[in-house]
């Protein structure tokens, strides 16, 4: 079992100031952390007090399904400047590892993927199938999914709510064949709205399209490694042992924060203080929520 997380709340003024010491950088996740439908008291004032103490600030969100208005209109709301400039979703993650990995655009990408996550790969200049959006109504139609296309040489799964059947069958049909990439971005299996209130989330489709393609996904949203470098190059970042991560979620955004090296901060919007310490994962610190630090700082 992992060391005890200490709440950053209830430290002497030392222990407080050798907390800001450890680390010059931070990335924090937007969803329950930043914003739950509103933004969340003091949350503007919490990041500027950061910069005051000489940290660097940043976003990293699983969320690829809002445009670059709705972000831009969230962060306005939490009174927080150019947020979305130092931010980044899986879909970017995604399109830079295609963009690092030559990938021939020639061949297309099969996305089961919302739709923002499709335009941001076609601002890259990849050309994407999607569909269906509405599956078959007998398994008589079924055949048609099973059948190979030579055109697809990835296959992208991230944030798709539409997701059906006929859309999973095409995407193991496709990854039956070893050479097509197969990309993973969010992989969270339930969205919280407020602690103790969760549903399924949309990570449970990449989930069962590796188990039926026994095929292991290349993660590009959290907790995948590879989306926390991807975070740090975009924003120049380059010692993760300087990195302070704050999230709400302990799979996602501690994860995260324990594969890349980062120490990690996670606020009680989500998950409760028990459910917190019964976890395998522990964040090195804790708060009920950004605004309890605030006084603080």
């Amino acid at each position: 079992m992992e060391s005890t997380p200490v709440d950053v709340t209830n430290i002497s003024p030392e222990e407080f100031q050798n907390f800001l010491n450890s680390f010059d950088h931070v990335f924090s996740d937007c969803d329950g952390v930043v914003w739950r439908f509103r933004a969340l008291p003091r949350v503007g004032e919490f990041f500027d007090l950061m910069k005051r103490h000489g940290k660097t600030v940043h976003f990293a969100s699983n969320n690829s399904m809002r445009s670059q208005e709705n972000y831009e209109a969230k962060f306005k709301d939490a009174k927080i400047e150019n947020g979305f400039q130092h931010l980044i979703t899986p879909s970017v993650a995604i399109a830079e590892y295609l963009k690092t990995a030559n990938y021939n655009k020639k061949k297309k990408i099969y996305a089961v993927s919302c739709e923002q996550t499709i335009k941001v790969l076609e601002s890259y200049g990849y050309s994407c199938k999607k569909g269906p959006d509405v599956g078959y109504e007998n398994f008589e139609d079924h055949i048609e999914y099973l059948q190979d296309d030579p055109e697809i040489g990835a296959v992208v799964v991230d944030n798709d709510l539409n997701a059906n059947l006929a859309k999973i069958q095409r995407a193991v049909t496709y990854l039956k064949k070893p050479d097509v990439l197969f990309l993973g971005g969010a992989t969270d299996r339930y969205v919280y709205h407020k602690q103790g209130c969760s549903a399924l989330d949309c990570g449970i489709f990449t989930e069962i399209i590796a188990a039926e393609s026994h095929r292991d996904p290349i993660i590009l949203g959290k907790p995948g490694k590879l989306y926390a470098e991807s975070a740090m190059r975009k924003e120049g970042v380059t010692d993760a042992s300087r990195v302070l991560f704050i999230g709400d979620l302990i799979d996602q955004d501690v994860g995260l924060g324990k594969a890349a090296g980062f120490k990690t901060l996670m606020v009680l919007s989500s998950i409760s203080k028990e459910e917190m310490l019964a976890h395998k994962i522990r964040p090195d610190y804790y708060a009920d929520s950004l605004a309890s630090i605030v006084p603080f700082l």
